[in-house]
């Protein structure tokens, strides 16, 4: 068995002790010991720090940390002033996601039947995270900012990850919001802009992607979070069939609309976030999960059917031409009943 590096249990004793802590009420002498963690660790062990932290998988992460159980300000204030200065940029993205109609269908989109994961949304997120390097390392960057309210309990958080387990992520983080912000699509933006705000300072090495819908505002929030140099770009899944003028006017100003993952993966290889191998990876995940689904009626096949055969083609002239993917690999448009004639 390999020895393993010194570093990296440093990195996972450390973790242990601030989960221990964090569990719990924290007094004034854990929320110290905490700090002291924290500004004991510098540059890249930092990052690998904070990224342990969030990879228990439920709400005990860096964000309920820092925003809910350090009660101090001043060191609230000294922790993210140390992020700050001791930041060892990665080169890496977080994902940032919603949940509902962004990663399965639940709320709005009648193109799909319901409670299914969207095809390649999984296989896209994995590309971001490991990025265009194709660097396994740095997996673990995945962060769900979902409307649905905080508790104190981590309830909501609970849910959530119990959902997201089903469906096949293992490992993400989830931030939610609150009752007063569902009252409106602006006011769930705001309230998951507010959100990135607070994450943005917990890990400043980092760049950001914010993929979400447009059935609940998700372009508002990303348009606020656009505003920030550390987002690369904002994907948003089109389940209200938003005009081509309408989805050109946001393309410039990098929010960028889609009809399927295999779409959106080819928007982000386009700008450097995914290798060429991971959109190939993305492509053939969405196909293979698209020929699974039962769609409601052949109609409602066809018609995104007809979005994957438009996709493929944009992928097709992204790729070398020996690793182009045969549309034929796509189902076959569905049979139509023969249509009754009334002779005379």
């Amino acid at each position: 068995m390999p020895k393993s590096d010194p570093s990296s249990q440093e990195v996972a004793r450390r973790a242990a002790l601030i989960d221990k802590l964090q569990r719990g009420w924290t007094n004034d002498r854990d929320e110290r010991t905490i700090a002291e963690l924290f500004v004991g660790t510098t540059g890249p062990t930092l990052t690998a720090l904070k990224k342990a932290i969030d990879a228990g998988d439920d709400y005990h992460d860096l964000h309920q940390l820092l925003y809910h159980d350090i009660d101090a300000p001043s060191l609230r204030e000294q922790l993210l002033s140390h992020f700050r200065e001791h930041a060892h940029p990665t080169g890496e993205l977080k994902v940032l996601s919603d949940v509902d109609d962004t990663f399965y269908c639940s709320w709005i989109d009648a193109r799909y039947p319901k409670y299914i994961v969207y095809p390649g949304v999984r296989a896209l997120y994995h590309e971001l995270d490991i990025g265009a390097s194709d660097d396994e390392r740095g997996l673990g960057d995945l962060v769900f900012l979902t409307a649905r309210p905080y508790d104190a309990y981590g309830a909501t958080d609970r849910v959530t990850h119990e959902l997201l387990h089903r469906h096949g992520v293992s490992r993400s983080v989830v931030l939610a919001g609150d009752f007063a912000h569902l009252l409106s699509n602006q006011l769930i933006a705001e309230e998951k802009h507010k959100r990135f705000l607070e994450l943005a300072p917990l890990f400043p090495e980092y760049d950001y992607v914010f993929l979400g819908d447009s059935g609940q505002g998700d372009h508002i929030a990303g348009e606020m979070m656009l505003a920030h140099p550390s987002v690369r770009a904002v994907f948003i899944h089109d389940v209200v069939g938003t005009p081509e003028l309408e989805r050109a006017e946001h393309r410039a100003r990098r929010l960028y609309f889609h009809d399927t993952y295999l779409g959106a993966a080819c928007q982000a290889f386009s700008l450097g976030l995914i290798s060429l191998a991971g959109l190939v990876r993305v492509a053939r995940a969405a196909v293979a999960e698209l020929v699974d689904i039962e769609f409601a009626s052949p109609e409602q096949q066809e018609a995104m059917l007809a979005h994957f055969r438009r996709d493929l083609a944009t992928l097709n002239e992204l790729l070398p031409e020996a690793e182009h993917i045969d549309p034929r690999v796509l189902p076959p448009p569905p049979a139509r009943p023969p249509s009754s004639v009334s002779l005379p």
